[in-house]
């Protein structure tokens, strides 16, 4: 069973009800613009920060919206932030560019990883890859929160925009 596969045994095992859409590979916000997601939820984009001292965090958050990087390290607690490189991605989070995922904190067993979520996915469903970008599943905030909690990874709730 290939680790894509095997994501959604562990959602199983879980008890983690979620739907699946299929489609065209996205490995960009702007590759999302040409695809119809189906599923009703937020659509979630995720960034993979390190700072100069090489702490890590995973933010996901609202694909729509900007980012605010200096907010984000802030809550963190690094300094000033740059997006890793691909070979971060697989080792830290066993992930390749443009399937970055929540779920990857599934392969991030040394907790190296700091989690941050949007604060307004509470009470929502969000839309996520199943660790690869061929495809999106939407789960419930909850279930997605009790699963980073499974792989022994606390997490953050903040927001993490800049201002309109």
């Amino acid at each position: 069973m290939t680790e894509p596969e095997y994501i959604f045994q562990v959602l199983t095992d879980l008890n983690i009800p979620y739907e699946i859409q299929e489609h065209k590979a996205i490995f960009s916000e702007e590759d999302a613009k040409d695809v119809v997601i189906t599923l009703e939820g937020t659509d979630v984009k995720n960034l993979f920060v390190k700072d100069k001292n090489h702490n890590y965090g995973l933010v996901s958050m609202d694909l729509h919206r900007r980012a605010d990087l200096k907010k984000i390290a802030e809550r963190f607690g690094f300094g000033r932030l740059s997006f890793c490189n691909p070979d971060e991605l697989m080792e830290y989070l066993n992930i390749t560019p443009g399937s970055v995922t929540p779920l990857c904190v599934m392969f991030d067993t040394t907790n190296t990883v700091k989690v941050l979520f949007d604060q307004n996915f509470e009470g929502k469903h969000v839309i996520i890859h199943p660790l690869r970008n061929t495809a999106s599943i939407r789960i419930d905030f909850e279930d997605l929160k009790r699963f980073t909690k499974h792989f022994g990874h606390d997490f953050q709730l903040a927001d993490v925009y800049k201002d309109a």
